[in-house]
Formats: structure tokens, C-alpha cells, sequence
């Protein structure tokens, strides 16, 4: 029997997947808590950190928002203020002191709603950790104190360490100041530890990043397949030639292919089906498949895998053995792990995923 026959390749295709940006809830001016949470069912991490919308009594999920630092929060240090700054540098604060033009930020371990920090469960302080900061500028959360000093509890300017951390009674509300030294985007990551009473050792939530959007946001990027786009089209912008979907060309594979595949969206293309070849390896025999791919589209994200019934399940094929230059495209061969035994059948296919702002 042929073996060739027992193995397929499924047709490949692309799904189009939007980042999660444009769907986030962005809090610009509420009264907004970063909060401590206690999750009785989670059998590894029983403190989590949310984000509750005090105004409208909304809790939601660290990864479901936005939080805004409008640009009324940007000012300029006159003089040298460590560790702030110095004379002319540009600050974004959201400030202790409630604003009604930004957003009004706090610390809570406080019951409300209820069940989300039971009183009494929790032994001592809460203990909030600094662990990283993605953004274009350095991260800063003070208090000032009666006297005109600041209380710094976290700067990522001078590296992040244990020391970046403050303390939360429970049931207690806490505001401070934070800071941003540069508009953008920031992922600023938190980790919240506590003790429960009657257990030897401590809690911890997952590293926690939160999102702060500090105005004026840069324009995004552009992406690959935009920028692909533009070079294939200038000056067009009618999706029903340009659009992931649009098949000016008609050969059947649309432009997200085409693009995936370095192929020319104006000329019908030959067949692009990813190539199948059975290859010795110790006693048996193993696949080997070949696909096509646009060195430029690095937004355009392959997943070879293979499964021994069309029902499942699948597992993602790794194991490069080589790849190939051919100028603006490069082929790539992957080889299966599992041998191809008597007249049990293989299958494989290549979704492609392309990842559009």
C-alpha cells in the first residue's frame, strides 16, 4: 500500500484576528480603585488584582480596561524635584487629590462589593509589589506627605526591586499619585500577597500588567500587511480590492493569503499548497512538510499540526530541519515527531492567523 495515500493535508487557511485594544472599557475621569480580590475557588492563585469603576459600582477584569491619563495631567517640574525630575521635564501625574478633569486612582482592600475581600479572612497587611513596567517612559506612585515631602513607594527609573511595593490594611481605600515621564502606553505589572488566617503560608496573584494610556497616544504603527497594502495599492483604499477578504486577482485566494505567501494579489498565482514528503528517520518513516511563507509578514502567524484522526486532537508541529531563502520569501520545512506506522492515517493543517490593529 501507498503510504502517500494515508496522509493529508487539510486545506489552509487565515483568520483574521483583531487586537484587543479597540474593545477595552477606558476609564478617563470615575473614581477608579486597582483592587485586591479574593477567589476562594481558584485552587492556585487566591488573591487576584481587578478594577472597580467606584462611580457606577462595576468591577471588571485587570485585562477588560483602559485607564486613561488624559493630557490635563501633563506638567512641567520648575525647578530639580527628586526623584521626580529635573527643571523642564515633562510629568503626567494622576493626582492623590481628586480632579474632576482626570481620573480620580486608588488602592483598595476593602469589602465591597461584598465577597470580594471578606473581612476577617485575611491576616495583617496586604503587601502590593512592583514587578514590571513596559512603556515608553519610567512608572512613579507617591504620596506627599504635611510637610511638602514625597512618600515614594515605587520607581522603575532606578530599576525595580523589592523595595517597590506599598502595604494595604484590609478593608482600607488608599489614593496616591502615579506618574508617568512619557506619553504612551504603558503596561505597568503589580503582584498582591497576603496571608489567610490559619494557614502557615502566604498567597500571591499572578503578575497582574495593567494598562495606562497617557495622552496624547503617538499614532499606531503600521502594520505589516497595511504597510503590504500600501505598496500593492498606492493611494487605494477601497476594500473591495484592498480588504483581507478581496480577490482582485480572482484565483481564488485572497489577499490575506497572498499576502501570507508572498504571492502578487494582481496575478493569478499557482497552486501555494504546502508541500507533503515521507523521510526516513532511525527505523521508520516520518513526514516532512514544506510551506511557503512572506519573510515581511511577521503579523502573519503559522501553525502547522498534525493529528491521527480528523476529530483530534491536534498538536503543533515544531521541529524545523531547514529553511530556504527565496528573496522576499523564505520555505520552511517541519518534520512530524510521530512515524507513519502500517495503514494508520495522518493528517495536517496549517492555520495561519493574521493579526490586524
Amino acid at each position: 500500500m501507498n503510504r502517500t495515500a494515508l496522509l493529508g493535508i487539510l486545506a489552509c487557511g487565515v483568520a483574521t484576528v483583531f487586537s484587543g485594544a479597540a474593545d477595552l472599557v477606558r476609564l478617563t475621569t470615575a473614581h477608579v480603585d486597582i483592587k485586591m480580590v479574593y477567589q476562594p475557588d481558584d485552587p492556585t492563585n487566591k488573591l487576584a488584582i481587578a478594577i472597580s469603576d467606584d462611580d457606577h459600582r462595576v468591577l471588571y477584569r485587570s485585562n477588560e480596561v483602559a485607564l486613561v491619563v488624559a493630557e490635563a495631567a501633563k506638567l512641567t517640574l520648575p525647578s530639580d524635584y527628586p526623584p521626580l525630575g529635573s527643571a523642564g521635564d515633562e510629568l503626567w501625574i494622576l493626582p492623590q487629590s481628586q480632579n474632576p478633569d482626570l481620573l480620580y486612582l486608588g488602592w483598595s482592600a476593602e469589602n465591597s462589593p461584598a465577597g470580594v475581600m471578606p473581612p476577617g479572612m485575611f491576616s495583617g497587611v496586604l503587601s502590593v509589589r512592583l514587578v514590571a513596567v513596559d512603556g515608553p517612559g519610567h512608572f512613579l506612585l507617591w504620596q506627599a506627605d504635611p510637610f511638602g515631602g514625597l512618600n515614594v513607594r515605587m520607581n522603575s527609573r532606578d530599576g525595580i526591586s523589592d523595595a517597590d511595593g506599598l502595604a494595604l490594611n484590609l478593608a482600607s481605600h488608599e489614593h496616591y499619585n502615579f506618574g508617568f515621564t512619557a506619553n504612551g502606553v504603558y503596561h505597568v505589572a503589580f503582584q498582591v500577597e497576603g496571608r489567610r488566617v490559619g494557614v502557615a503560608t502566604n498567597d500571591f496573584s499572578l503578575p497582574t500588567p495593567i494598562r495606562f494610556e497617557v495622552e496624547p497616544l503617538p499614532p499606531p504603527p503600521v502594520s505589516p500587511f497595511v504597510q503590504w497594502q500600501q505598496a500593492q495599492w498606492p493611494g487605494v483604499s477601497d476594500e473591495v480590492i484592498i480588504g483581507p477578504e478581496a480577490d482582485p486577482d480572482s484565483d481564488g485566494r485572497p489577499n490575506r493569503l497572498e499576502y501570507a505567501y508572498a504571492f502578487d494579489p494582481k496575478l493569478p498565482d499557482g497552486d501555494g499548497t504546502p508541500r507533503l514528503a515521507l523521510v526516513s528517520a532511525g527505523a521508520g518513516l516520518v513526514a516532512e512538510i514544506t510551506f511557503r511563507r512572506a519573510k515581511a509578514a511577521t503579523d502573519a502567524l503559522f501553525r502547522l499540526e498534525a493529528a491521527s484522526s480528523l476529530a483530534g486532537p491536534w498538536n503543533q508541529v515544531t521541529q524545523v530541519v531547514r529553511t530556504e531563502d527565496r528573496g522576499a520569501s523564505e520555505l520552511v520545512t517541519l518534520r512530524d515527531s510521530t512515524p507513519v506506522e502500517g495503514d494508520r492515517a495522518r493528517f495536517y493543517r496549517l492555520p495561519v492567523e493574521l493579526l490586524l490593529p
